[in-house]
Order: C-alpha cells, then structure tokens, then sequence
C-alpha cells in the first residue's frame, strides 16, 4: 500500500537535492535499499561467478604459455586457490542463500578487498621474481564491484577510497617509484568507476521514486485525494488475508452525501466539487491507524475500513465520522452546509474463517455494508445502520430494518 505521508510530497527542489545526495526521506529510503537490494543480487552473483572462472583459468596460460617462474607460480597459486576464490565462494554463498542475504554486502565487501590485496601480493611477487603482473588487477576488481556489484554508492566509496589507498601504499611500499605511475593509472580507473556507480545508482532511484509517483497517482482520486475504488478494492482484499491468517476483525463502512445531485443542481459543480473534497479531507485525516483508510469509490459515495478494531468500537468510529461531516459543512462554510448530510452502512467480519476464501469474504463484506447503505436512505437517510449477522440495525433508533 502506498501512502500519501510516506511518499512524500516535496517541492521539485526537494526532490533533486535528495536525489543528487542519493538519499531518500524514511521510509521511503527503507523501501528503495530492499528494492534494490533484492535487484542485485543477480548482478552481483554474475560477477563474483566470472571473477572465479577468471582466477580459475590464469594458471594455464602464466605457466604453459607466459612460462611464469616455479616461485611466482607456488605463490600466485596459493593466493588464487587458498584465497581468492574461496573468499568469493563465501560471500557468492551469502548473496544467494535467503537466509544469508541479509550479510550479502559486507560479504561481498570483504571478498572484493580481500581479492584486491592478493592481486596486489601477486604483483609485487612478480616484480621480485622479474614477471610481469598488471598492476591494474586490483583497482579492475574494485571498478567491477562499483559498477556491476549494485553497492549503494555511499557505502561503497568509502570502502573504495580506503581499499586503493592501501592497495596503492603496498605497491609503493614493496616496488618504489616505478609503481607511482601505476598507481595513478589505478586511481584514474577508481575514479572513472565510482563516477559511473553514482550514475548508476542516482538513475536507479530516479526511475524506482517516477515508478513509485505513477504508482501513487493511479491509486488516488484526483479530486479529493483519497484512495480511489481500485486502490480500495486491492487493499481491503489484502487486510481480509491478513485478517484470516491473524484471526482478526475487519469493519467496512459505506457513506453517502445525501442528495448530492440535487445540490449539485441547486449550487453548481464547482460546489459541489468544493464540497466533495472537504469531506474527502476530512475522512482522511480521520484515521489514525497505519491500516486504517478511507476511499474515494464513486461520485459521491465513500467507503471506511478499520483493521483489528472491536465491533463496539468501530461502530462508534464510524457513527462520529458520519455525523462529522454535517459539523464540518458548518464550520468549513460550504455553501448550503445545512443541506450537507450523510448516509452510511456499516458491516464487519469478526475473525474470518480460514475454511472461506477471502475473495468471498470481501464481496460478502462490501454487500453488506452497501446494502445497509441503502437501508438507511430508506429509512429517511442522515444514519448509520449496520449490519449484524442476517438483520439490519438503525444505530439511531436501535430499531431492526429490512436490508
């Protein structure tokens, strides 16, 4: 479900400096790290995965074809098959077990850290033993793991910075001033890399926070800003499953603006309109439970639910926000405010049967209410009646009444 105060509202300023700072409002930047989370996982395993083959397959041509010496071959060896590749094995491990993927990144972090510093071994060994080893391994896997691992950016730069500081510091360190011009062409590669995962990731959310607008604007009603009936229907069929799995109770209220075409005949529609989204606005702000909602599902009628809530208690809640709206008329001054009435009809479920399906269990519900809705326009409307078992009760009279 997606809502108004979690996507947030700002100001076109607000939205390009959190962006530009890859950095989204809670919880909407709780919502994108597990989206993004979960995308990368295929990424990062496909990497991890080719880096291995790699380290798997330069043994054959370093001794065969490059006649690497005996010395730098035991070396290089025990750091490819003692080290590297089991380090990628663990956090491969983690990124695609479900119950370890929680630890994916750090993993992956450490892998890639501890690969980069036995690369960086390997070249210096070659050095001392007068073989040639690129010096650009380490800062290619650093690159590799920016881009194509999906590293949030600001957890990875850090990490990045501080790897290359210390990869570069021990090819200095062990072979002197000729490894200064390759350490600055390994910089020139982390830089290229990390510009290139800051892009990445600020495309990323750019496209996951559109998505999520489109989304959001789908499931409202453009005049009052309401949930619209589709947003509804999806919704309260989902509270009804959970309903089921939890064993509680959920209450539906149907409201009606009385007479609303013969105001909107009497006042005109910008009126009419006016009026629509007071009442809209003030259903709204209404609910103050994070499952509770209101809804826009048709002209003027509207639609409450209430999740978890006793059934003495959500009749109340439901009568005091049917009788707000003849108050908040007054005090909005609408035109005609004396005229401004409503209806409703009230059903709930009370700890739903796992033996019937929750679809039927929701069309049974909504039935219900809409038909106590019609109940109470008939029974001279400005009510609530509600519907308890196979009858139909004026909350105002405490009369039964046929449904």
């Amino acid at each position: 479900m997606i809502r108004k105060s979690e996507l947030a509202q700002l100001p076109d300023q607000d939205q390009k400096r959190q962006l530009l700072w890859l950095r989204f409002d809670t919880p909407l930047e709780r919502q994108f790290q597990a989206g993004y989370e979960s995308g990368a996982r295929a990424s990062r395993a496909t990497i991890m995965v080719i880096g291995m083959l790699m380290m798997g397959v330069t043994p054959l041509y370093d001794s065969s074809l490059l006649r690497a010496p005996p010395a730098f071959l035991q070396a290089s060896h025990f750091l490819q098959f003692g080290v590297q590749i089991p380090a990628i094995s663990v956090a491969l491990l983690f990124t695609l077990h479900a119950r370890l993927l929680r630890w994916s990144v750090p993993a992956t972090i450490g892998a890639t850290t501890v690969t980069a510093f036995s690369l960086t071994a390997q070249h210096v060994f070659g050095y001392q033993n007068q073989f040639t080893v690129p010096h650009d391994f380490p800062a290619m896997t650093v690159a590799a793991m920016l881009i194509l691992g999906r590293l949030r950016f600001r957890t990875a730069l850090p990490w990045a910075l501080l790897t290359m500081g210390a990869v570069s510091t021990a090819q200095i360190g062990f072979i002197g001033l000729p490894a200064v011009y390759d350490a600055i062409a390994s910089w020139m590669l982390t830089v290229i890399a990390a510009i290139a995962a800051y892009l990445l990731e600020y495309s990323a959310r750019q496209s996951w926070y559109r998505g999520r607008l489109l989304e959001f604007l789908a499931s409202r009603d453009g005049l009052t800003g309401l949930p619209n009936r589709r947003h509804f229907d999806l919704e309260l069929r989902r509270l009804v499953r959970e309903a089921v799995r939890q064993q509680r109770n959920v209450a539906v209220m149907v409201l009606d603006v009385d007479h609303f075409k013969a105001y909107n005949d009497r006042y005109g529609h910008p009126a009419g309109d006016r009026c629509l989204s007071v009442v809209g606005e003030w259903l709204g702000s209404s609910m103050r439970r994070p499952q509770d909602f209101c809804a826009r599902i048709g002209g003027e009628e509207f639609a409450a639910v209430w999740y978890d809530a006793s059934p003495e208690i959500a009749v109340q809640l439901a009568e005091s926000l049917r009788e707000g709206i003849n108050g908040l008329a007054r005090e909005r001054g609408i035109t005609g405010a004396e005229q401004v009435n409503a209806s409703g009809g009230f059903a709930q479920v009370i700890a739903p049967s796992p033996a019937v399906s929750p679809d039927r269990i929701t069309a049974d519900l909504v039935q219900r209410a809409d038909t106590a809705l019609y109940s109470a326009k008939r029974a001279g409307r400005g009510r609530l009646v509600f519907a308890d078992s196979d009858h139909y009760t004026d909350l105002k009279t405490g009369k039964r009444i046929d449904g």
